[in-house]
């Protein structure tokens, strides 16, 4: 049994996930989901806080699981990461230097900001240097998540980016000697690695995801937002069904969501001449609209693939419902893989 499980706090859902190893296979040890309240963590009430700290116990204890540490994914929104170079350094010279760094690429005062650093890989040009990942969240933000834990009776193992848990979660798909990139379509950001050689080297974050993709055909065509999303997820670029309404309502953010994507493309191609990605790996629970994975490669000229972790770990007692869903979950199995890999 694992020592940890994951539990990954999404804008529009609550997933607990854990996961055993027995000999080289993976199973399905316990799995919670529900919606997030409205409010969410970030509320100030006091009364909203209850709520969400009761509808995550609810999760937890319909799973039944038992464990107390606990793997948790900040949301890509909220914290800020960057990758940057730095000379090959000893990890005391690097702590230091970083120090100095780190004002440059963090928007808020560091005095407001929980930082960490973790190194990626060192580069194979004559110049060594080494990649590191930065990341700060607020404090407030982490003060929010530790009341949290402390109320569940939880001990957070670890705490690291939705990024983070979602390459782990797909590591056997981006673990290869050509350059890869996954695209994470969340609720509210739509969430871009580039992976060389199995190690993120790049990775941005783009403020569009499922909910404005929503919003916007609700507002096109006139109908409730939930109505639209069932639409969404029923017909996506379908260009029989409503005339191919949903889907001209939609192009404009997948459009923005596209550029972002040939841009990073474009960016990686400066830096790396004579490297190519080869493949872009669709994640996230937006990435299952029908007809994006086709819209993308069309457009882009790349095999773009659907990364589901229950399948590329061959995890066992996955249930139907989830399976229609899986990319979704693929943040919290990343976050319950961690301790089982």
């Amino acid at each position: 049994m694992s020592a940890t499980f994951g539990l990954d706090i999404g804008t529009t859902s609550i997933k607990a996930l854990s996961i055993k190893k027995s000999g080289g296979s993976f199973a399905i040890e316990s799995l919670g989901i529900a919606p997030s309240p409205a409010k969410g963590i970030i509320s100030e009430s006091p009364e909203d806080n209850k709520i969400f700290s009761d509808a995550v116990r609810s999760v937890i204890s319909s799973a039944n699981i038992k464990q107390k540490e606990v793997n948790i994914a900040l949301p890509e929104s909220q914290v800020y990461t960057k990758i940057i170079e730095m000379p090959a350094l000893s990890e005391k010279e690097l702590a230091a230097a970083l120090k100095y760094e780190m004002e440059q690429y963090i928007p808020l005062p560091l005095d407001q900001v929980k930082t960490d650093w973790q190194v990626l890989g060192s580069s194979t040009s004559q110049n060594k240097s080494t990649k590191i990942l930065l990341v700060a969240a607020s404090l407030v933000l982490i003060k929010k998540y530790e009341t949290l834990m402390d109320e569940l009776g939880l001990v957070p193992a670890t705490i690291e980016t939705e990024m983070l848990s979602t390459h782990r979660s797909l590591f056997p798909l981006v673990n290869t000697q050509s350059s890869n990139m996954i695209v994470h379509m969340g609720a509210v950001t739509t969430n871009i690695a580039v992976v060389e050689n199995g190690e993120i080297i790049m990775v941005f974050s783009i403020d569009k995801g499922g909910i404005a993709i929503t919003r916007a055909i609700s507002l096109d065509l006139g109908i409730e937002f939930n109505q639209a999303d069932s639409y969404k997820k029923a017909y996506g670029l379908n260009k029989d069904a409503f005339e191919g309404k949903i889907g001209k309502s939609l192009f404009p953010i997948l459009e923005s969501i596209l550029g972002d994507i040939r841009k990073t493309i474009l960016l990686y191609k400066e830096k790396n001449p004579n490297q190519q990605i080869t493949q872009i790996i669709l994640s996230g629970g937006s990435a299952q609209l029908p007809g994006i994975d086709i819209y993308l490669a069309n457009q882009l000229n790349i095999q773009v693939v659907l990364g589901n972790a229950f399948q590329v770990y061959g995890i066992k007692n996955v249930p139907q419902e989830v399976e229609s869903d899986a990319l979704s979950f693929n943040v919290v199995a990343g976050l319950a893989l961690k301790d089982a890999l």
